[in-house]
C-alpha cells in the first residue's frame, strides 16, 4: 500500500510542476511576444525563446472552418526550421487549438504542447488585440523518481558497492592467495620443490596453506623414497644382469676347462717327470731350489686345472704355512721380472703361521705381485717402480698382508667390480680378469678377507686379512 501512496504523491508533484511550467511559458509569451504590427514576423522568428522547445508553430487568426476542420489561410510559420515532419504529426489538432486560443484569448493544451495566443499592440494606444497564436511543445520533464524507487535504488547501489568491496576484499584475501597456491602446486607437480610463498592475511588461508605445504612435503618425501627405491631396484637389476652374464661366462669356461683338462694333464705329467730327473741331476743349490719351486708350480697348475672344472670349489684344502717362507720365495720365482722394478718385503722377526695350505697361499701372493709388476710396466716413460709387501696384526687372530705398488692404479669405473670374474684393467688379451676373483674366492673360503683400492697419493693396494694359528695368548 505504501508504494501506491508514494506513486500518487509523485504523480501529483509532476502535475503541479507541469502547471507551473505552462504558466511560466504563457507569461513569457505575453511579455515578450507582443508585436506592434503584423509585419514584424522576422523579429518574431529571431526570438531566443524558441530554442527552449522541441517543436513550435505560428499561425495568425486568418483561418477557414470547412466541415469542422480549421484551414489556415494567413501566416503559417515554422520557427524551429523543421522541413519534414512525421506522417502522424497532429497538424489538425494543433490548428484547432490555435484557432480556439485566438478566439478565447487563453492558453489551450493540445498534442502534447500549448497553444498560446499572440497579442498585437495598436499604435499610440494601450489596447491589445489577438494577432494569432503559437503552439509549442515543451521538452519532457525529468522523471520524478518515487521515494520507494529511490530507496530501492539506494539499496541497490549500496548492495552493488558492497559487492564490489566484497569482491576486492575476497580477491585480496582469498582469490589471489588461492591463485598463488595453485601456481606453486602446479610448479610442484612439474618437479619443483614444495614452497608456498604467499597465503594471504586471513587465519583460514594461512591454516590451509600450512596444511597444503605439509602435504606437499610429505609427497616430496614419498617421491624421494620412491626414487631411492627405484635406484635400488635398478642397481639390483643391474647386479642380477651382471651376475647372469658372469654365470654364462662361467658356464662357458667350465665347458672349455673340461676340454683343456685332458689336453693339459698329459703334457703336464711328462713335464713333472722330466723336471724330477733334472732335479736329481742338479749340482748346485741354486738349481736345486729353482727346480723345487718349478715342481711346486707345476703341481699347482695341475691342481688349478682340476679346480677350473668347478671354478668355486665347495671345500678348501686344510693346512698351515709359514708366512715368512712364502714371502721369501717370491723374489726367487720373480727374478726375471725384478730386473726393472724393485720388490721390498717387510716381515716380522718372529715366525707367523697361517691357517691355510702353502699350495693356496703362494699362488695368491704370486698372482698379486705379478699384477702389481704388470701395472708398473704400463708407465710410458719406462720409469722404475716399487712393490712393497708389509705385515701387520690388526687383531690377535688375524694377520694383515699389504701388497702395495706406486703404479697408475686401477680405472675408477672398475674399482667396484675388480673382485668379479672376467673384470680386468689390462689391455684386451693381456689378462683374463680371473686373478683377483680366484684370489678372493680362496681367501674367503679360509675365513679371511681380500679388499683392493687405489691409494690417495697414487698407486694400488691389496689387503689380505688371513687367519692366524699359534698366536700368543692375550
Amino acid at each position: 500500500m505504501w508504494v501506491s501512496l508514494d506513486e500518487q504523491q509523485s504523480q501529483a508533484e509532476m502535475h503541479q510542476r507541469r502547471q507551473r511550467i505552462e504558466k511560466s511559458v504563457t507569461d513569457r509569451f505575453a511579455q515578450n511576444f507582443a508585436i506592434e504590427r503584423a509585419g514584424d514576423l522576422a523579429e518574431m522568428l529571431r526570438w531566443p525563446l524558441w530554442s527552449e522547445f522541441e517543436e513550435a508553430l505560428i499561425l495568425d487568426t486568418r483561418v477557414l472552418e470547412l466541415d469542422g476542420e480549421v484551414v489556415p489561410v494567413g501566416t503559417f510559420l515554422n520557427p524551429m526550421g523543421s522541413r519534414f515532419r512525421a506522417a502522424d504529426f497532429p497538424m489538425k489538432e494543433i490548428t484547432r487549438a490555435l484557432a480556439l486560443a485566438g478566439r478565447e484569448s487563453r492558453t489551450v493544451a493540445a498534442a502534447g504542447g500549448l497553444a498560446i495566443p499572440l497579442l498585437m499592440h495598436k499604435p499610440f494606444s494601450s489596447d491589445r488585440s489577438i494577432w494569432g497564436g503559437a503552439w509549442v511543445r515543451l521538452p519532457p520533464l525529468p522523471v520524478s523518481i518515487p521515494l520507494s524507487a529511490r530507496i530501492m535504488m539506494a539499496a541497490g547501489m549500496a548492495s552493488l558497492l558492497g559487492a564490489v568491496l566484497l569482491f576486492f576484499g575476497l580477491q585480496r584475501s582469498v582469490l589471489r592467495p588461492v591463485e598463488n597456491i595453485i601456481e606453486e602446486v602446479h610448479s610442484f607437480s612439474g618437479g619443483g620443490l614444495p614452497q608456498l610463498s604467499a597465503a594471504g592475511d586471513s587465519a583460514e588461508m594461512k591454516n590451509l596453506a600450512a596444511s597444503l605445504f605439509e602435504m606437499m612435503n610429505r609427497i616430496h618425501g614419498f617421491q624421494g623414497d620412491l626414487q631411492d627405491e627405484a635406484q635400488r631396484a635398478s642397481a639390483r637389476a643391474q647386479t642380477a644382469e651382471r651376475r647372469a652374464a658372469q654365470q654364462e661366462r662361467l658356464a662357458a669356461m667350465g665347458t672349455l676347462a673340461a676340454g683343456l683338462a685332458h689336453e693339459i694333464n698329459s703334457p703336464l705329467a711328462g713335464a713333472l717327470q722330466g723336471l724330477e730327473t733334472l732335479r736329481r741331476e742338479a749340482k748346485s743349490e741354486r738349481a736345486t731350489r729353482h727346480g723345487d719351486l718349478t715342481a711346486e708350480a707345476l703341481q699347482r697348475i695341475a691342481q688349478l686345472v682340476q679346480r677350473l672344472l668347478q671354478l668355486a670349489p665347495s671345500q678348501i684344502e686344510t693346512g698351515e704355512v709359514c708366512l715368512q717362507d712364502v714371502l721369501q720365495d717370491l723374489p726367487i720365482f720373480l727374478e726375471s721380472r725384478l730386473s726393472r722394478h724393485r720388490l721390498e718385503i717387510q716381515t716380522p722377526s718372529e715366525p707367523v703361521t697361517l691357517a691355510m695350505p702353502r699350495g693356496d697361499f703362494f699362488p695368491v701372493c704370486l698372482n698379486l705381485v705379478q699384477n702389481a709388476l704388470d701395472a708398473l710396466d704400463t708407465w710410458p716413460d719406462g720409469r722404475e717402480g716399487c712393490v712393497t709387501i708389509g705385515v701387520d696384526f690388526p687383531t690377535l687372530d688375524f694377520v694383515r698382508v699389504t701388497i702395495r705398488d706406486d703404479g697408475p692404479g686401477a680405472p675408477e669405473e672398475l674399482l667396484a667390480h675388480l673382485l668379479e670374474p672376467f673384470v680386468s684393467g689390462k689391455e684386451p688379451g693381456a689378462g683374463t680378469g680371473l686373478g683377483l676373483s680366484l684370489a678372493h674366492s680362496v681367501i674367503s673360503q679360509i675365513g679371511g678377507e681380500l679388499s683392493a683400492s687405489n691409494l690417495p697419493e697414487g698407486g694400488f693396494e691389496v689387503l689380505l686379512d688371513l687367519p692366524r694359528v699359534n698366536h700368543p695368548s692375550s
